[in-house]
C-alpha cells in the first residue's frame, strides 16, 4: 500500500485532521533560539531557520511539523561575539526535560521516527542527551538530529569560501552564510542598512580570537557588533543556493536512515 504523502504544519489542523496523518507520518520538531544575531538579523533567526528547513523538509516526505520549540539553551559569548540584549534561554536540564516530554508525547501517538531540525549550536548536547534517554526508553524509536550548518557539505562550503573570498573562518554566527539564508527565506526582517563586519577593540583587526572558554569573555575578544566575522558579502543567492543544498543533504539523508518509511511515494 502506497504511503499518503503529508506536508502539514500542526498549528493549522483541528485534532481529527491531525489524527488522519498518524499512520504514514514522521514527526519533525524546528527547535531555534531567541538571541542576538548581529545588527541586521532577527533575535529569533534560528528559529526561523529551523522552521524554513522543516517545511521544505516535509514537502518531500511524509510528516508532520510540530510548532517550534523556540527557546534554547544560552549560547557562549565568544560564538554570539560577545554579551547583547535580547538572548532569552532556559537551562539545559529544563531544555532536555522539554525535548524528552515532547518525545514522549509524539510516541505515545504513535509516531516513531522523528527530525529534529536545529539551529542553534547550544542546543546540540541537551537535544542528544534527551534523543538517547528517549531511545533508551523506547527502543523501536528513531531520533535524528540535524543542524543546517552540518550538512552544507565541505566541497561547496569551500567553493563558495574561494568565490566569495570570505575565508570559513570568517563565516560563523550571524555572518555571511546565516545572514544569505535570512535574505533569501525572510528578506522583509532584515535590516539592510546595518550589514557590517566584525569590529572590537583591536583596532583595525577586529577582535582576539579564542578556540575555548572563558568567563567572562575577556573585552578584547568581543566583537561591537555581534557578526562573526563578517557579512558584508551575503546575498540572497547565495542563501537561496544554501537551502537547495541543505535540503538536498538533508532529504538524501533522512532517505538513507529512515529507508521506506522516508520516501514520499
Amino acid at each position: 500500500m502506497s504511503q499518503q504523502r503529508v506536508s502539514q504544519k500542526m498549528e493549522s489542523l483541528a485534532w481529527q485532521n491531525f489524527e488522519n496523518l498518524l499512520d504514514s507520518a514522521h514527526a519533525i520538531v524546528p527547535v531555534g533560539a531567541v538571541e542576538s544575531h548581529g545588527p541586521h538579523l532577527p533575535l529569533t533567526t534560528d528559529t526561523i531557520i529551523s522552521e524554513y528547513f522543516s517545511a521544505r523538509i516535509a514537502e518531500q516526505i511524509p510528516a508532520y511539523i510540530l510548532p517550534p520549540v523556540s527557546y534554547g539553551v544560552f549560547t557562549p559569548p565568544f560564538r554570539l561575539g560577545g554579551d547583547f540584549p535580547g538572548v532569552f534561554d532556559v537551562s539545559g536540564s529544563t531544555f532536555t526535560a522539554l525535548v524528552e516530554d515532547l518525545l514522549s508525547s509524539i510516541y505515545g501517538h504513535g509516531t516513531r521516527d522523528v527530525i529534529i531540525v536545529n539551529s542553534a549550536f547550544g542546543n546540540i548536547s541537551f537535544l542528544y542527551e534527551a534523543a538517547q534517554q528517549h531511545h533508551n526508553r523506547h527502543p523501536d524509536a528513531r531520533v535524528m538530529i540535524v543542524g543546517w550548518w552540518d550538512v552544507v557539505g565541505e566541497a561547496f562550503r569551500n567553493a563558495l569560501a574561494e568565490e566569495t573570498g570570505v575565508e570559513r573562518r570568517d563565516d560563523h554566527h550571524a555572518a555571511m552564510v546565516e545572514s544569505s539564508l535570512l535574505m533569501h527565506i525572510a528578506p522583509e526582517l532584515v535590516h539592510y542598512d546595518q550589514f557590517t563586519n566584525a569590529s572590537g577593540p583591536e583596532s583595525g583587526n577586529g577582535p582576539r580570537r579564542i578556540s575555548y572558554h572563558m568567563l567572562p569573555l575577556p573585552a578584547d575578544c568581543s566583537t561591537d557588533t555581534g557578526i562573526v566575522y563578517r557579512a558584508d558579502m551575503a546575498t540572497a543567492d547565495i542563501g537561496a543556493r544554501v537551502c537547495t543544498q541543505v535540503t538536498k543533504n538533508l532529504v538524501d539523508a533522512i532517505h538513507r536512515e529512515f529507508g521506506e518509511r522516508g520516501a514520499t511515494e
